[in-house]
């Protein structure tokens, strides 16, 4: 049950085998025909995975998980920074201040919180400033999703260049929280910087960062994880208040709401979240039906991050809590800036020179191979299999479509006897397959 060689990225999506029924859930519902069904088992394709986690969502029987790092490495460091994102607090129930979870973050192990968000303010003004000196590559697509990033990579190659080369503010808040402790005299070897993530695919890009560099956070955890263990700390005591020594503007909090980056934006932008809806928008920007002079907003999950599949809770209640909170917030601040106030300019300038991407490598997963006339011949073939296949894209071969099986055989992963349309086999069973699919009239 092994994958094509050659992986490109790391993956957080694992299968447990010994679980897979073999079901095809998963098979059918990948956007990106990551999955094939090998021996009863779903194989990911890792250089078709874009970390999505749409198989995670939809598997019955839970043998798609997301692996995480083990919660007793915070024990490797003597500070233990917990990058907490907002949507992790509006999973909580309404009576539970960001207070009281701050504090059962410390008593789980943590020294440090802080919040993913406070890297906004960064990032809107190196946005505008790359935006403005780079004419040239609108429509800009944001970069905050990873997943979209990577779906951008491997099916939409042509449009790399149009992803803003910026950082997300979760980089932007490790880095700063990094450079603190070290200007305050921290070894770097003591520092231990951990982000509780909400999907898949924040995972994969901490340990395969896009510009292939190393990530200056050291693990990640899943929310669903933490948030059990808060949880049953918040029930079992009153939780004392734990004082927060920074602050957050409504802004920052709506960032990874569907909508909360582009309307930070001049011109007209648009924010689209769902990857079927991200696919369908990227295949109009890519055949030129889509104009913006602001920012184009993808995220993956409905509802954006509030529909990552490890949150515990409603997407729609978390989405309505943010803006609650952000509300909140910016009354408290009532009008005064929350941006990067204990730190100096020098500070602030070292940080922003660390956000910049130099390069986003397309990698197609329509590329057949190197050599122009072997790939040219590899499409001949695949179009001549596809013309015999019965195209009822089935899922019977183990494969989501006709298409997939076709060229699954003409790269030799497959054969054409997989589809039991073609096996010798269906000869004795022609008025059934008749029957069901009007095979004899779809064949002649």
């Amino acid at each position: 049950m092994e994958e094509p060689k050659g992986t490109y990225f790391y993956h957080a999506l694992k299968v447990d085998h010994d679980i897979c029924v073999g079901c095809t859930h998963c098979l059918q519902a990948c956007p990106t025909e990551a999955i094939r069904i090998k021996k009863g088992k779903a194989v990911l394709y890792a250089n078709k995975c874009v970390d999505c986690g749409e198989c995670f969502r939809v598997c019955p029987v839970r043998a798609i998980y997301i692996k995480q790092d083990d919660f007793a490495e915070l024990g490797k460091y003597k500070y233990r920074i917990a990058l907490v994102p907002a949507v992790f607090i509006s999973q909580f129930a309404e009576n539970v201040r960001t207070s009281q979870v701050y504090a059962c973050l410390k008593k789980l192990g943590f020294t440090h919180i802080y919040e993913v968000e406070h890297g906004v303010g960064v990032l809107i003004e190196l946005m505008n400033n790359y935006m403005r000196k780079n004419q040239d590559r609108k429509p800009f697509i944001s970069g905050y999703c990873p997943a979209v990033v990577r779906l951008i990579q491997v099916r939409f190659p042509s449009l790399v260049q149009n992803i803003i080369h910026l950082k997300a503010p979760l980089d932007v808040a490790s880095i700063t929280i990094l450079e603190r402790l070290t200007d305050a005299g921290i070894s770097k070897d003591e520092i231990g910087i951990f982000y509780i993530t909400p999907c898949a695919a924040k995972i994969a890009a901490v340990k395969s960062p896009v510009e292939n560099v190393s990530s200056s956070i050291n693990g990640v955890i899943n929310i669903d994880f933490l948030y059990n263990k808060v949880q049953q700390m918040l029930a079992k005591e009153n939780t004392p208040a734990e004082p927060i020594n920074h602050s957050l503007s409504g802004r920052d909090i709506l960032w990874s709401t569907s909508g909360g980056e582009a309307q930070n934006f001049a011109g007209n932008s648009f924010a689209v979240d769902g990857i079927r809806n991200v696919i369908g928008f990227l295949e109009r920007i890519e055949n030129d039906e889509i104009e913006s002079d602001g920012i184009i907003e993808m995220r993956v999950c409905n509802q954006s991050c509030a529909g990552g599949v490890l949150n515990p809770n409603n997407r729609f209640v978390a989405v309505n809590k943010q803006k609650r909170r952000a509300e909140s917030l910016d009354t408290q601040l009532d009008g005064r800036s929350c941006f990067l106030p204990v730190f100096s300019q020098d500070f602030n300038n070292r940080v922003k020179e660390l956000m910049t991407i130099d390069e986003i490598k397309p990698r197609s997963i329509l590329k057949l191979d190197d050599n122009l006339q072997k790939a040219l011949k590899m499409v001949e073939s695949i179009n001549k299999t596809k013309a015999i296949l019965p195209g009822i894209d089935c899922g019977a071969c183990g494969a989501p479509t006709c298409s997939a099986l076709a060229e699954d055989i003409t790269r030799g992963n497959a054969e054409i006897e997989d589809c039991i349309f073609m096996s010798a086999e269906c000869d004795k069973s022609e008025e059934t397959l008749d029957r069901i699919w009007n095979y004899k009239n779809k064949n002649k």
